[in-house]
C-alpha cells in the first residue's frame, strides 16, 4: 500500500487529526510542550467536524464504552480533587496533566474504523518506536562521547543520563518499545528475511542494555520478568522454550558478573534497594537513598490516606500535606522536600479516597483482563509495565508519564480484533 494512502484520506477532518496525532506520538519520547497545543487544535478540529450522533455510534461500535468510561473517569478525578482542594491553582495545574485521559478516547474512539485502520494505529506504534530508538541513541551516544572526552573513573550512565530525563520513564519508553518490536516479529515473521531479523535482533539487544544501563530498579525487574513470559509467547514447543530460557538466563548472568566485576551501577542500587527494606527504620539516615525516601513518602501517604480515607485531602493539598506530615513526624529525608507519593496507587488514594483508589485500579486492570480474554500479548504487557511502574512512580501525575499511558491505552486496544455484532431490525 502506499504510505501517502495510510496516511490521508478523503475526509479532511481526519487527515488534520492524524496529522497531529502523528506529530504527539513522534514527539512523545522527546518533549511534552507541545501536549497541550496539539490538544486544543485537535479539539478545534473535532468541534468543526460536528457529527455528534456519529461520534456516538463509532464509540459504540469499537466496543469501546468501557475503554471510554474509564479514561473519562481518571480525568474526573483531577475534578473531585479540585472540587475538595483548599489550594485550587495546584489543583488547577493538575487538569492540564491529565488532559490525555479525556483527549484520547474523545479523539481517537470517535472515528470509524474504515478510517483509524490497523495500518493507521500500527503506523502511530512504529512511530513511538523509532522516536524511542532515536532518544536512546542520542542520549546513549552523548554519554558516550562525554565518558571518551573526560576519562571520569566515576563516570555512571544513571546519573549523567538522568540530569537530562528521568531513567524511570525512559525505562517505560524502551520496555515498551522491546515489546512492540517483538511482536512485530512475531506478526511478520514470515516477511522477514535473515537480514531484517539480524536488524531486529541487534536493536533489542542494544535496547535491552539501555535499561540496565539505565539502572531504573522497577523498569530493570519488570523487563526481566516480563521477557521469560515472552519467551513462552514466542517459542513453539518446550524444547524451543527451554533453549530460550537458558539463552536468556545465559545472557543476564554474564551481564551480571560483568555488572559484579565493574561494580557497575544497577547491582548496586538492587542491592542498596534491598539493603533499604530489610533494615529500614523511619528516621535512619540510612533512609536518605532513593529507596529509603520511597519507603518513608509511602509511610507518611498511608498514615494521610487513613485521616481522609473517603474523598482524600484534594489533589491541590496532598503536597502540602506530605510536608506538614514529615515535619509532624520527624521525616528528616523528607523536610524541605516537595515530593509526590512516589506511587500511583497511594496518590490516587491520599489524593482521592478510595474512590480515587478504585477508578485508578478499574483502568489498569481492564487491558489485563481484556489481553487475556482476547489473548493479546502486547496488550497484556502494556498492562504489567503501567501496573508494575505505577507501584513506585507517580506516573499520571508528570506528562511523560500521563500522555504516555492515556494514549497507548486507547491505540492498543483499537488495533485488538472486535466481535462482530449483528443487529436484528426485526
Amino acid at each position: 500500500m502506499n504510505p501517502l494512502h495510510i496516511i490521508f484520506s478523503q475526509n479532511r477532518h481526519f487527515n488534520i487529526f492524524f496529522m497531529l496525532m502523528m506529530i504527539a506520538v513522534a514527539t512523545l519520547p522527546f518533549t511534552h510542550i507541545l501536549s497541550v497545543p496539539i490538544t486544543i487544535l485537535m479539539l478545534i478540529n473535532w468541534i468543526w467536524e460536528w457529527n455528534w450522533k456519529e461520534k456516538i455510534r463509532n464509540v459504540k461500535d469499537h466496543q469501546a464504552t468501557s475503554v471510554f468510561a474509564l479514561s473519562t473517569a481518571v480525568f474526573c478525578l483531577t475534578l473531585l480533587g479540585l472540587l475538595i482542594s483548599s489550594n485550587k491553582i495546584h489543583a488547577l495545574a493538575s487538569i492540564e496533566t491529565y488532559i490525555w485521559f479525556l483527549a484520547a478516547p474523545l479523539f481517537l474512539l470517535t472515528y470509524p474504523s474504515t478510517l483509524l485502520t490497523h495500518e493507521r494505529t500500527r503506523l502511530l506504534l512504529v512511530l513511538f518506536t523509532i522516536s524511542t530508538i532515536l532518544l536512546s541513541m542520542i542520549l546513549f551516544g552523548d554519554a558516550a562521547i562525554y565518558l571518551l572526552r573526560h576519562r571520569d573513573q566515576e563516570f555512571s550512565i544513571y546519573s549523567y543520563i538522568s540530569s537530562f530525563y528521568h531513567p524511570s520513564y525512559l525505562s517505560l519508553y524502551i520496555s515498551f518499545a522491546i515489546f512492540l518490536l517483538l511482536f512485530d516479529w512475531k506478526n511478520r515473521n514470515r516477511h522477514f528475511n535473515t537480514a531484517l531479523k539480524i536488524i531486529y535482533g541487534v536493536i533489542i539487544v542494544c535496547l535491552y542494555t539501555a535499561v540496565i544501563s539505565l539502572s531504573s530498579k522497577a523498569g530493570l525487574l519488570l523487563l526481566v520478568a516480563l521477557c521469560f513470559c515472552w519467551i513462552f509467547y514466542l517459542a513453539n514447543g518446550w524444547k524451543k522454550r527451554l533453549l530460550g530460557i537458558l539463552a536468556f538466563l545465559s545472557v543476564n548472568l554474564l551481564f551480571g558478573a560483568l555488572a559484579y566485576q565493574f561494580k557497575a551501577n544497577p547491582l548496586m542500587r538492587l542491592t542498596s534497594a534491598w539493603d533499604d527494606i530489610q533494615h529500614y527504620e523511619v528516621n535512619n539516615s540510612h533512609a536518605y537513598t532513593s529507596s529509603g525516601v520511597r519507603l518513608t513518602v509511602w509511610r507518611s501517604a498511608w498514615e494521610i490516606s487513613k485521616e481522609n480515607h473517603l474523598l482524600g485531602t484534594g489533589t491541590g493539598d496532598l503536597g502540602a500535606d506530605l510536608m506538614k506530615k514529615a515535619e509532624e513526624r520527624d521525616y528528616r529525608n523528607l523536610i524541605g522536600h516537595h515530593y509526590n507519593t512516589h506511587s500511583q496507587w497511594l496518590q490516587a488514594l491520599a489524593s482521592c479516597g478510595l474512590i480515587g483508589l478504585l477508578v485508578v485500579l478499574a483502568y489498569c486492570l481492564y487491558p489485563l483482563i481484556y489481553g487475556i480474554r482476547k489473548r493479546d500479548m502486547l496488550y497484556l504487557t502494556f498492562s504489567l509495565l503501567i501496573i508494575g511502574n505505577l507501584m513506585v512512580e507517580s506516573m499520571f501525575e508528570r506528562k511523560m508519564g500521563a500522555v504516555f499511558i492515556a494514549i497507548m491505552y486507547i491505540l492498543l486496544f483499537l488495533r485488538i480484533p472486535k466481535e462482530e455484532i449483528h443487529f436484528n431490525l426485526e
